[in-house]
């Protein structure tokens, strides 16, 4: 999508798999419709917006950017599949990923019922949120930080930082008042270093973390779905 969104969904209603496909757009967003019902679901939240099943919500988890040597750092002994095509076979406007694109198609633009100002609509940063809040961090914002920030969301402290390597976001939850990278690691706290997703204490050993929902998203996009969020910085 134009937007750089993207969750992962279960698939169950009720303890039964419904299988999905892309109906349409609104609001500049995918909508998803399932073969069973015909109902029709935000692909963000998960939440059924239209039809019989109107209310439900299927399970939701990340979908965290990473490369092949950061996915096998975190999940030793995950199975790598290696295709013999090329991921593109040409240069197009979505490469590399987040690019800044720098307009919204007229047949997106034209689903949106009423865009969020606050920002550009194509400003590219991370989306959290939670039951009860949501929040965006501008990309140009947490580099202007140092590449990595601690905030206090939802009552819990978070670290947000640019994942090195990739041109993107992560965050995660923390006890630990500061955070700093010189582009290959993250510390946080006086002693505890994140490489490659995993965070380890001094002695090696490592931490389990524990991550919010969030989405590496342009703004257009979390703010049609979220129109409460508040920005970092702001």
């Amino acid at each position: 999508m134009v937007c750089n969104t993207g969750v992962g969904l279960t698939p169950t209603v009720d303890g039964e798999v419904h299988h999905f496909s892309t109906r349409g757009i609104f609001n500049g967003l995918s909508m998803l419709g399932d073969e069973e019902t015909e109902t029709i679901w935000n692909h963000i939240t998960g939440r059924a917006v239209y039809g019989p099943l109107k209310g439900s919500v299927l399970p939701v988890f990340n979908l965290l950017h990473v490369t092949a040597e950061q996915a096998l750092e975190r999940y030793p002994g995950l199975p790598v599949a290696i295709s013999d095509r090329p991921v593109r076979g040409r240069r197009g406007m979505f490469a590399p990923i987040a690019d800044r694109i720098p307009f919204l198609r007229d047949g997106f633009r034209s689903t949106i019922v009423k865009e969020d100002t606050r920002l550009g609509t194509m400003d590219i940063g991370l989306g959290i949120w939670t039951d009860s809040e949501q929040r965006y961090y501008p990309m140009e914002v947490v580099q202007a930080g140092g590449g990595a920030i601690v905030d206090v969301f939802d009552g819990r402290r978070l670290v947000v930082y640019v994942e090195p390597g990739i041109y993107g976001l992560d965050a995660f939850f923390t006890e630990e008042q500061t955070a700093s990278t010189d582009g290959t690691l993250v510390t946080v706290g006086e002693d505890s270093v994140l490489e490659n997703g995993v965070l380890r204490d001094s002695s090696g050993e490592r931490i389990g973390i524990t991550r919010p929902l969030q989405l590496f998203s342009r703004w257009y996009g979390f703010a049609l779905t979220f129109p409460e969020t508040t920005i970092y910085g702001r």
